[in-house]
């Protein structure tokens, strides 16, 4: 398992410092009304539950810990791609426009990285986290 924890937890902090952060920034926003601000609190959320669901499960060594980094993996990759879309077709600046599209790049790369990390090979399952076999 030791091979496996660094790119699932690297996807875990990466998604805890970027959606965390979002939080400050969405409240802080004057120009949102309420029910915007409202809303992307739970898209941030979503996220920081997931990721301390992964960091739970890694630490219980629980046996739904594979199916909660799977989660996290897909649900970080479809709110990435639909976010890099609209962030790209928008009416933002340039640098704006790169700094969330590098974000969209590492987060979907974590993700990846994280989910084959807890998949299994040749129909074994991966070892990931090992709740069967404490050590």
């Amino acid at each position: 398992m030791s091979e496996r924890r660094p790119a699932v937890l690297a996807l875990v902090v990466w998604t805890l410092l970027v959606w965390t952060t979002r939080i400050g920034n969405i409240w802080g926003d004057d120009g949102l009304d309420a029910a915007d601000k409202v809303g992307r609190t739970a898209l941030a959320l979503s996220f920081t539950v997931l990721a301390a669901a992964v960091a739970a499960g890694m630490w219980r060594r629980a046996p739904w810990t594979r199916a909660a980094v799977r989660a996290l993996a897909g649900w970080t990759t479809a709110v990435w791609v639909v976010r890099a879309v609209g962030i790209a077709t928008g009416d933002h600046s340039a640098a704006f426009v790169v700094v969330h599209l590098v974000l969209t790049a590492v987060s979907i790369g974590l993700a990846a990285l994280a989910a084959l990390a807890v998949r299994g090979v040749a129909g074994r399952p991966s070892g990931f986290p090992m709740a069967s076999s404490r050590r």
